[in-house]
């Protein structure tokens, strides 16, 4: 399963390399532009890792999104190395 997490952070001031680190745990992942990233992983819990990156935010005006993609829906202006990518985590 292909997940999205995008997030928005307020105030580039704090250090939020352990939320990237978490996010990076989650499996074979793809980062093609500043705040989103694409994540290969067998199940996630949206709620549950929500929560869990919420954690790394600091300020009540930061945010965090996940949400799973289908495969049928994906269309994109992208890297060749994404597109690669993709297919190879969508045809397992």
């Amino acid at each position: 399963m292909v997940y999205l997490i995008a997030y928005s952070i307020n105030e580039r001031l704090y250090d939020y390399s352990g939320l990237k680190e978490h996010i990076k745990s989650l499996g074979s992942f793809q980062h093609p532009m500043d705040d989103v990233w694409f994540v290969s992983a067998v199940q996630l819990d949206e709620e549950r890792e929500v929560e869990k990156l919420r954690r790394y935010l600091h300020s009540d005006k930061d945010m965090v999104f996940i949400t799973r993609i289908p495969e049928s829906s994906m269309q994109g202006w992208m890297p060749n190395a994404f597109w690669t990518w993709i297919k190879s985590v969508t045809n397992d």
